[in-house]
């Protein structure tokens, strides 16, 4: 094992999994689990549950001739017509809140997108409280947002995404 995978695990063993249990092969190649399963358990704590939730590894392809880097994401999405929808535009489009470790936070609704101003490892409540907020004023919610905080565990699972991205960038 490599300095960084080392360090890697070390990270990982120091996140506390709430109700997510990986391996520790999971671990290396989907260090955002335990991330995604906190943010899914504080829509939980506020009862706006999505209709789908995931979370996994894209791929690209490739430009240029080069192969892009895998991106781990998290996606949770509310389904048109979904209860816990208010405005007419959100319930006609449905709600996507997603994550992207090379891109952050954002929340989309049909062909609207907002890019959330939040730490890109922000605490899982304040993104459940910005879903709050879409799900019931809209994507343009002019409402007083939470002061955005990082998550308590951020920089056990920044390391992991530092190791992860260099041994899938070949770097």
């Amino acid at each position: 094992m490599t300095a960084i995978e080392e360090q890697a695990a070390a990270a990982q063993e120091g996140i506390q999994d709430r109700t997510l249990s990986v391996d520790n092969a999971t671990r290396a190649t989907q260090p955002h689990l335990p991330y995604a399963d906190a943010v899914h358990a504080a829509l939980a704590e506020l009862e706006l549950l999505p209709d789908l939730t995931e979370a996994g590894t894209r791929r690209e392809g490739t430009t240029k001739g080069q192969r892009q880097p895998p991106e781990l994401f998290a996606r949770l999405e509310w389904l048109p017509g979904h209860d816990d929808l208010a405005t007419l535009a959100v319930q006609v489009e449905g709600l996507v809140v997603e994550w992207s470790h090379l891109g952050g936070w954002a929340i989309r609704s049909g062909r609207d997108l907002v890019v959330l101003d939040v730490d890109d490892l922000a605490a899982p409540a304040t993104i459940a409280e910005a879903a709050m907020h879409a799900a019931l004023c809209g994507l343009r919610c002019a409402c007083d947002m939470p002061q955005p905080v990082r998550w308590e565990h951020a920089v056990y699972l920044d390391i992991a995404l530092v190791a992860y991205d260099q041994r899938e960038g070949g770097q």
